[in-house]
């Protein structure tokens, strides 16, 4: 569970002339309506869902209404039906200004989605709650958890954290006695979970770890684990996402202790880092912070899972060692589980260290597709109200690399030895070297789209190609025509409009960059960028006022792929700093038909995907980035080829051309919950609510639209603390 809670949009008041507030327009009900010719006024005068649809996606898991948190309790039934799930939170009570549940929707195709509870006429039933807080395992909140799909007397099993008391950070003194995991079983296929009448199955921290977290159990089988541990292989592990304050994040492992999975056996850390610690220099592993969350443990070959001889991976979120993004990093450790000699547990020895997700994207997790033996995740959206779009991860190789200093760094890869066999790069490449060979296999992680994204393409209402563009910086302004460009502080900005431009924000964009060799890691290039426009400003914004002017752009010079997000909107508005994530590209060698051997530095092959204001973009499969671009004026959906340099750059004799190719576009994506209501205040005003199966033998719960019942007195609460008095 991500421990902040964050707004759709950050809105801070703005002194604007007054010929711009004169210029509103009133609607008939005295509401002040948008005007998306204007420049754009404080957003806090715009009221009644008149900014509903303005940035809203269309092919995103998200709930109709409120805030969604984490992507948690993923599973996948014996239907082959996914059962896709987040966090979901609104008021609760006169004190506490949010508490959360578990809202769910189920999905066949990722292409359509419907809410584990239908809308009907009555207040219930909405929103595809299936769980929320109140039993006395979990009186405040109920945080993240994962699903065993035949569990507690059979049947589909949730283990989550239950919440006592708040609130709960890595910056604050942690009380005894916050999260508990605790057990819930569904009789309805996972749209209600029962809680059974039992003390929590983890009521705690091990004794005398003094914690940053104990949250976001991950229960997994692991063939792997059970041979290190002389277990059987159908054994059931769980691990729970916590750190040691002032030592260092960890992931704690327990072992099933009985066969109804009330019981669980703590074995110790099986990943250990010190606090805010990087794997490699360049920033190309992000941080371990303090605290680790939503952490998944993974076995994964090039398919997807393979539970017996893949190769082991975590993933988790990091808190405190960011200065931006709420201080998280969404992370990935890949390595080899040993067995550890100092406790009873596992332990990952790790030789690589990368981030899943370098924008907003965080408390990414994972569930299998049984049928392909796939991997799938989502991620959170941060920024707003949605997650990711369905993205496969697997194990990835890169044959051919040059076995250089640049391969035997730290950093998201490492070096594949043996078939799925891995070691730290380092040491990969001098093996490779004392054997006589002058390239390895590199080895990390892959994500891309999962397969099924493929069909937004089949809904899109138009699509097109662009033509193969080659540009020369020392050229462009005498061979292009229909350039735009701008200048600022010796530097140049180009815009070369596409041949044609999407008339929406939905859509997808497939296409292949390549830059020069010499300008990787090179000074000289220092402000030299390559990559595409997203969406910018046509005839309607005036040219005394801010445009909205976004792009995606790879800056060789310190090998970072980049999100620009400058909107009219501005700073005072919304957040307008550029999304930056590493990526190396490497030189590979080939070998011709005739036995001649090449070398060729690897393209950027792109795919991106815009929604609403949602973006998200990943190239080589190796990265992502998603992130929020807050447009404003209608028209400013121009695409195009985006080129940077500075004026020295243009009078050198450095090689500065750039070719774009295999470019294509596909405008428009599926709503993915069709069954919806389409007019915002019935998606708003529709109650919060479940109803607990009628055999639960707790209180019943029913939530209304105005909000769950207020928070029990202290003296009912465990150990008695009273929740006024905290910070």
């Amino acid at each position: 569970m991500a421990s902040k809670m964050h707004p759709t949009l950050a809105i801070t008041v703005a002194c604007l002339p007054a010929a711009l507030v004169a210029a509103s327009n009133i609607s008939s009900n005295g509401t002040t309506v948008p005007d998306f010719h204007l420049p754009p006024q404080n957003l806090t005068i715009y009221g009644n869902n008149s900014l509903f649809a303005q940035w809203r996606t269309k092919a995103r898991f998200r709930p109709s209404s409120n805030h969604i948190g984490d992507p948690t309790a993923f599973w996948q039934d014996e239907q082959g039906v996914f059962h896709v799930s987040g966090l979901y939170s609104y008021l609760r009570g006169p004190n506490i200004s949010i508490t959360s549940s578990i809202g769910s929707a189920l999905t066949s195709d990722f292409l359509s989605y419907v809410d584990a509870h239908n809308y009907t006429n009555s207040s219930l039933f909405v929103n595809g709650v299936s769980i929320g807080p109140g039993n006395e395992n979990d009186p405040l909140a109920v945080f993240d958890g994962s699903v065993i799909p035949k569990g507690y007397k059979g049947l589909p099993t949730l283990i989550y954290t239950g919440v006592h008391y708040l609130p709960i950070s890595w910056s604050k003194p942690y009380i005894k006695g916050s999260e508990v995991q605790t057990l819930a079983y569904s009789e309805d296929n996972g749209a209600t979970w029962i809680k059974p009448d039992i003390e929590p199955v983890i009521p705690g921290p091990p004794e005398g770890f003094n914690v940053t977290g104990f949250r976001d159990p991950w229960v997994f089988q692991a063939p792997q684990f059970a041979k290190l541990l002389n277990d059987t292989p159908e054994t059931w592990y769980l691990s729970v996402s916590s750190g040691i304050r002032q030592v260092g994040p960890r992931l704690l492992l327990y072992r099933q202790n009985t066969s109804d999975f009330t019981s669980w056996e703590f074995l110790g850390p099986s990943v250990s880092a010190p606090v805010n610690t990087t794997f490699s220099a360049g920033n190309f592993s992000g941080n371990d912070g303090s605290n680790y969350e939503t952490s998944n443990t993974l076995f994964l070959d090039e398919n997807g899972e393979n539970l017996e001889d893949g190769v082991n991976f975590v993933t988790m979120g990091a808190e405190s060692g960011r200065e931006t993004h709420s201080f998280h990093y969404s992370l990935w450790k890949m390595g080899k589980f040993v067995r550890s000699s100092v406790n009873e547990s596992v332990i990952l020895e790790d030789h690589a260290t990368g981030v899943i997700d370098w924008g907003i994207g965080y408390a990414c997790t994972t569930m299998p597709d049984y049928k392909t033996n796939r991997r799938l995740a989502f991620c959170w959206s941060n920024d707003d109200f949605n997650s990711t779009i369905s993205e496969q991860v697997y194990y990835k190789e890169i044959p051919g690399v040059v076995a250089d200093d640049l391969a035997a760094e730290n950093g998201y890869w490492s070096v594949a030895t043996e078939y799925l066999n891995t070691t730290l790069a380092k040491d990969g490449v001098a093996l490779a070297k004392a054997n006589g060979n002058d390239t390895v296999i590199l080895a990390t992680l892959g994500c891309k789209p999962a397969r099924e994204i493929l069909g937004f393409r089949k809904h899109a209402n138009q699509s097109w190609t662009e033509s193969d563009f080659d540009v020369d910086v020392k050229s462009i302004k005498s061979n292009c025509s229909g350039v735009e460009f701008t200048k600022e502080e010796g530097v140049t900005r180009a815009f070369i409009p596409f041949q044609q431009s999407p008339h929406s924000r939905h859509w997808e964009l497939q296409a292949t960059v390549d830059i020069p060799e010499s300008s990787l890691r090179n000074e000289e290039y220092e402000d030299f960028a390559a990559g595409f426009t997203l969406l910018h400003s046509g005839a309607s914004a005036p040219s005394n006022y801010s445009v909205d002017d976004a792009a995606m752009l790879y800056r060789p010079s310190n090998e970072t792929f980049m999100i620009t997000r400058e909107v009219a909107l501005g700073r005072d508005n919304v957040n307008t700093d550029p999304e930056m994530g590493k990526l190396r590209l490497w030189n590979i060698s080939s070998t011709n038909t005739e036995g001649k051997q090449s070398y060729a530095i690897q393209s950027l092959n792109i795919r991106a995907f815009m929604d609403g204001s949602f973006f998200e973009v990943y190239v080589n499969d190796v990265l992502t980035i998603s992130t929020h671009l807050y447009y404003w004026y209608k028209d400013s959906t121009r695409m195009g080829f985006y080129l940077q340099f500075p004026d020295t750059l243009a009078n050198s004799t450095l090689d500065t051309g750039v070719k774009f190719s295999n470019i294509s576009v596909w405008e428009g994506v599926p709503n993915v919950f069709p069954k919806r209501p389409t007019k915002p205040a019935e998606l708003i005003d529709n109650g919060v609510g479940f109803v607990q199966p009628p055999n639960n033998p707790n209180v019943p719960l029913t939530y209304d639209g105005v909000g769950a019942p207020p928070l029990p007195p202290a003296e009912n609460l465990p150990y008695g603390i009273d929740l006024s008095t905290l910070e």
